[in-house]
C-alpha cells in the first residue's frame, strides 16, 4: 500500500488530456503492480447462470460475472439471490471479510444488516455501501426478493465467523 499512499488517491483529481501526454510506464496500474488486466463482458443467459451454494452461505444463489480472470484475480464481481427464504439459524451469523475493498449494492428487496460502529441498518433497492476492511457484521432479516451486486477486491479473500457482534460503544 505504500505506492497508493505516495500516490495520494485520495487528493487525485480527474483529468482529461492529449493522449501524448501518457507515459505507459507511468500508467497506475503499472506503478501499484496491478495485475494485467483483459476486457471482458458477461450477459445473463438465464435463471440458471446462479448457483446455489456457489458462495460462501447456502442460503444464497450466485451469479459469477468472470472478472476474477480477467483481473488476475484481482477482482470479483458477482450478483446473489436468496435461494431459501430467511432462517436466522442459518444467516444471522456475526462474521467479517479480509478484503482490500468491499462494495454492495442492491438491486431488488429489503434486508436489515448489522455493521461493527454503525448498529442496525435498513436497506432497500437503490442502496450502496462500502464496507472496509474487516468491519463485523451481521444479516438479521432479508425479503425473499432480495438481490445485490457485489464488487470485492481481492477476488480471493477469507471471511471469518465471530461467536456475536462486538457492543455498541454509546
Amino acid at each position: 500500500m505504500e505506492g497508493m499512499q505516495a500516490l495520494d488517491l485520495a487528493n487525485r483529481k480527474n483529468r482529461i488530456m492529449d493522449e501524448a501526454a501518457f507515459n505507459p510506464m507511468q500508467a497506475l496500474a503499472e506503478r501499484l503492480g496491478w495485475p494485467p488486466q483483459q476486457f471482458h463482458m458477461s450477459h445473463l443467459k438465464g435463471e440458471d447462470d446462479f448457483i446455489a451454494g456457489a458462495g460462501l452461505r447456502s442460503y444464497s444463489k450466485s451469479r459469477d460475472m468472470g472478472f476474477a480472470a480477467a483481473t488476475g484475480g484481482l477482482a470479483q464481481v458477482h450478483v446473489n439471490k436468496r435461494a431459501k427464504p430467511f432462517n436466522a439459524k442459518d444467516v444471522s451469523i456475526p462474521h467479517f471479510h479480509d478484503v482490500l475493498f468491499h462494495m454492495v449494492y442492491v438491486l431488488k428487496g429489503t434486508a436489515k444488516c448489522e455493521f461493527e460502529g454503525y448498529g442496525v441498518c435498513e436497506v432497500r433497492e437503490g442502496s450502496c455501501w462500502i464496507q472496509p476492511p474487516g468491519i463485523k457484521h451481521v444479516i438479521l432479516d432479508y425479503s425473499d426478493d432480495y438481490e445485490i451486486l457485489e464488487v470485492i477486491l481481492p477476488a480471493q479473500y477469507d471471511t471469518f465467523n465471530i461467536e456475536k457482534m462486538p457492543e455498541a460503544k454509546g
